[in-house]
């Protein structure tokens, strides 16, 4: 179930053999809110529910063929979220118990008075709506939990890494000084000595091959170490840029042969907040801005931004080309659980909680979307008191991401 500021009305199955009587209980749902879909007799109804979901069904207990209570046993079986109310004219204890063990919402007799039936269709929409509220907060607890625990992996995996990592660059520093003195010795000796100074020439550039990817893997486990730390850790001075930087790589996976990456990093003071919690927020909206972007083979960007604001204040920007936002659904943005993605791609949280973390160190977060232009979010913290040290200025750089 999506959840946004219109949610899409709930189906209701109406299985009836009376014309009549389908019509006024489909005039009855109707009244609720809910979209009535009507079937003549339990065979109907199996070919509807197979295709289509319902939230409810209203079954006539006496239907030509298969009986309702037959039918109920079945919808159960194939959709168990399902709120069925068995409605019927030769109703009797025992069949009210039998329907009730089959996992009827409610027996209702037949006639029945419209606020009566409207009533109990309401209570049924609305405790099928909750269910389907808490299995969504199940999911996501589990999916949270499952985060912690990869979290939790990755500082593991960071540390042990790090460890032989050091060894080997500590080598490659022993190398570094120890090649270049071998081959002055060796060059100044005959034509073999001479030989294998050029070797050693050819070993010394593999060696610097070798550090420069040593050295990247430092540089990979240190921007994980930041997402993986745990995000109870106090707040410290953070550089932005540091901070975007870690996120854009982290969303390479998502950015690559998507779009380029546009930057515009000028003069930002430092900020006192808690970097692995800024980490989630430039990656959410890193991450955001690819899945944005269309694949139509035209040439897009995802631009960011560094810069003071007029009030010192520290300010970044994540913007992309993309296909933008519908004007109905900007006021809703920062909700909990509002989504404009399909079931399963998005849990409607990412944007919400990215304005918690910033209001949360005194920041701000505004959003400005055109559809079929693209959407950029501005983000603003204010800068630490006696943050002193700011980025260094740099030229705007347009960089291909590969």
């Amino acid at each position: 179930m999506r959840t946004s500021a219109n949610p899409a009305p709930e189906s209701v199955l109406v299985v009836d053999d009376e014309p009549s009587l389908r019509a006024i209980m489909s005039f009855i749902v109707q009244r609720t809110g809910a979209i009535p879909v009507q079937a003549p007799d339990a065979a109907t109804a199996r070919q509807l529910a197979a295709k289509h979901s319902f939230a409810c069904a209203l079954i006539d207990k006496n239907l030509p063929g298969e009986n309702g209570l037959d039918f109920l046993k079945w919808l159960r079986s194939v959709q168990p979220g399902c709120n069925a109310l068995i409605v019927t004219a030769y109703g009797n204890v025992d069949s009210a118990v039998e329907a009730l063990r089959l996992g009827a919402f409610d027996y209702l007799l037949k006639p029945f008075e419209v606020d009566a039936l409207a009533h109990r269709i309401k209570l049924a929409l609305e405790q099928y709506r909750m269910r389907q509220e808490r299995e969504r907060m199940q999911a996501m607890l589990i999916q949270a939990d499952r985060l912690a625990s990869l979290g939790l992996l990755a500082a593991g995996v960071v540390h042990e890494v790090n460890t032989p990592l050091a060894y080997i660059l500590s080598n490659l520093d022993w190398l570094d000084e120890e090649l270049p003195a071998l081959r002055k010795g060796l060059e100044r000796q005959g034509p073999e000595q001479r030989a294998l100074a050029e070797r050693l020439e050819t070993v010394e550039s593999t060696l610097r091959d070798i550090r420069e990817g040593a050295e990247r893997v430092r540089h990979i486990a240190r921007d994980v170490k930041a997402f993986a730390r745990d995000p109870g850790d106090a707040s410290m001075l953070v550089d932005l840029r540091e901070v975007l930087e870690a996120a854009l790589k982290m969303a390479l996976v998502h950015i690559r042969y998507r779009a380029r990456v546009v930057r515009d990093y000028q003069e930002v003071p430092m900020v006192m907040a808690n970097e692995p919690r800024l980490a989630q927020v430039f990656l959410n909206l890193v991450v955001n801005a690819a899945q944005a972007i269309p694949e139509d083979g035209a040439e897009h960007e995802i631009r960011v931004r560094l810069w003071t604001g007029p009030n010192g204040e520290a300010c970044a920007e994540v913007g992309d080309t993309g296909l933008g936002i519908p004007p109905e659904n900007m006021a809703n943005l920062f909700e909990p659980f509002f989504t404009t993605k399909s079931e399963g791609e998005g849990t409607g949280l990412g944007l919400f909680i990215c304005k918690s973390i910033l209001e949360s160190f005194g920041g701000t977060i505004t959003v400005d979307s055109r559809p079929g232009e693209g959407t950029t979010f501005r983000l603003t913290l204010p800068p630490h008191a006696s943050a002193s040290r700011a980025v260094s200025p740099l030229e705007p750089v347009s960089a291909a991401v590969s």
